[in-house]
């Protein structure tokens, strides 16, 4: 409540207001509510909380690709078009498994659940369920996302981390909402290096040429974008009599080394 000496003040400056007198007036509330005229309410950016589906999908698509300063570093759009390719690869191993597979092969797991793909054993290093059944991560997850939304949500104008980490975050709350916007750029492969392939991304890892999921995966080359966000997809080979035959089990992919860990 203001004071009646402020009360007075007003009543007095009432018959002279100016523009002069209405800064005044904005600056002595602003102080007296607690804030200055330039305060910004919020964050710039903010990322859900782990329990929901949305906040620890958002965590797997911002801890799978490179912030500026991180090693595999290109560029905002390229971190960008990163997170929908894996959130497309996560979305095809529960909707799109090609003729002659089974989702066991490529997910290691039998589940329409995205949270069941992404803590299937081996797959996603650093996301799982603990015992009692609850989607967790490691520690280095979370410490990395506090660093990250630390940065973004430091100035006084939104940046490229908040940039970043906001897209990652709205990718995942539209896709629990309702799907993925964004085209999958991979969709439309057919053959590989004179190898014949399903088409669409199925695993993705570090880009280092020691890391391969081996088994049926097919790595996506540089002349076919396969190398996006620092790491590298990988599709798979078109199945056939002859190759099920020697393939019974495709190795399920394996996840190794975390950007920027």
């Amino acid at each position: 409540m203001l004071s009646s000496c402020l009360v007075d003040c007003l009543q007095k400056m009432k018959n002279k207001f100016t523009p002069k007198f209405a800064g005044l007036i904005f600056i002595l509330l602003a102080f007296l509510c607690g804030g200055t005229p330039d305060a910004r309410a919020g964050n710039w950016a903010e990322v859900d909380s782990i329990e929901y589906v949305s906040g620890y999908l958002a965590r797997l698509l911002i801890n799978e690709n490179p912030f500026p300063g991180e090693n595999g570093y290109k560029s905002v759009e390229d971190s960008k078009i990163g997170m929908v390719q894996i959130l497309w690869v996560l979305h095809s191993r529960i909707h799109h498994i090609p003729h002659g597979y089974r989702q066991e092969h490529i997910a290691n797991i039998k589940s329409d659940n995205i949270i069941d793909v992404i803590t299937a054993q081996g797959q996603c290093d650093g996301f799982s369920r603990d015992q009692k059944g609850n989607a967790v991560v490691v520690r280095r997850v979370e410490e990395r996302l506090g660093y990250l939304l630390a940065i973004a949500n430091k100035g006084s104008k939104p940046g490229k981390f908040s940039e970043l980490i906001n897209y990652g975050q709205g990718l995942a709350s539209a896709y629990v909402e309702g799907g993925i916007n964004q085209a999958d750029r991979f969709a439309g492969l057919e053959i590989i290096q004179k190898i014949m392939v399903t088409g669409r991304a199925y695993s993705w890892m570090t880009d280092k040429d020691y890391y391969n999921p081996g088994g049926n995966f097919v790595s996506i080359p540089d002349s076919l974008d396969g190398s996006i966000g620092g790491n590298r997809f990988f599709t798979l080979k078109r199945a056939t009599s002859t190759t099920q035959a020697r393939n019974p089990n495709i190795d399920p992919p394996r996840r190794t080394k975390q950007i920027g860990n």
